[in-house]
């Protein structure tokens, strides 16, 4: 059974870029692809010096229907061919229990073959187990949306403790493989902070950086632990702003967005 904790092991450093795969279908026109695959392997191309760490966005390969699912069997296929030590997250965000919950996690795993896959906790341990049974998880906690706050901030008058923190205490009394992780949005630093602060060792998935807000540096310094901190970054990476007139123009923003997250990586050492 593969281990995305032994991979993320063998990295050097505690903070790591994770390249966001998002095919969203209008952006991909705007800079001149009409093939999901083509868009896939282009980024990848560009980006695999950079990155140890890929993360799929299962909801917009859904919106491109079975084009979708067979562009991102081919690029799975692709990547676990020819860079195998990469880690692969399926984000999906998959919650269920009993048999259902299982077949969820057969399909993350033994189909689709990804390292992690990011779930849903809110059905409890149950929706949970499945997936630490195999190769773990990576576990909604504090997500990087405006409207979080409105269930995850929810504090309990029992334990006095909010949702997303006994979402952190049921994670650790499940985590006995130590195979899971948490998602701590990049736009709420000091949840990000507290949580990074009480729970050390706990690799955390960090999205939100740049597009939605979240500042790289902030993030870095309140992230700091002793535990990994998967940076991911989807659309400040992939999609420019500016208007792109051809491949070569485009090779040149994706590198140049990979480089100063790594580099905002390097100076917060």
């Amino acid at each position: 059974m593969s281990n995305w904790i032994n991979k993320i092991n063998e990295l050097k450093e505690y903070n790591q870029v994770c390249v966001g795969i998002d095919p969203i279908p209008n952006e991909l026109k705007k800079i001149g692809f009409e093939d999901v695959y083509e868009w896939c392997s282009f980024l990848i191309e560009n980006t695999s010096e950079f990155t140890s760490i890929y993360k799929f966005q299962f909801a917009y390969f859904e919106e491109w229907g079975m084009h979708g699912y067979e562009s991102l069997r081919k690029i799975l296929n692709y990547i676990q061919k020819n860079f195998p030590e990469k880690i692969l997250i399926g984000d999906g965000k998959r919650s269920d229990i009993g048999s259902t919950a299982d077949a969820y996690a057969k399909a993350m795993y033994d189909y689709w073959q990804f390292d992690v896959a990011t779930i849903n906790p809110y059905l409890g341990s149950d929706s949970i187990t499945p997936f630490s049974e195999r190769n773990g998880a990576i576990i909604l906690c504090k997500t990087s949306n405006n409207s979080s706050g409105q269930l995850q901030n929810i504090i309990s008058q029992k334990t006095r403790k909010t949702i997303y923190e006994s979402v952190i205490e049921i994670v650790n009394n499940n985590n006995i493989n130590d195979n899971l992780g948490l998602v701590v949005g990049a736009t709420f630093p000091e949840e990000l902070r507290k949580i990074r602060s009480e729970n050390l060792k706990i690799p955390l998935l960090i999205p939100g950086i740049g597009y939605q807000g979240g500042d790289s540096k902030l993030i870095l310094d309140a992230a700091k632990g002793e535990g990994y901190n998967i940076i991911n970054s989807s659309r400040g990476i992939s999609f420019p702003n500016d208007k792109i007139s051809n491949k070569s123009e485009y090779s040149d923003f994706i590198l140049k967005s990979i480089k100063s997250l790594n580099e905002d990586i390097y100076r917060s050492r």
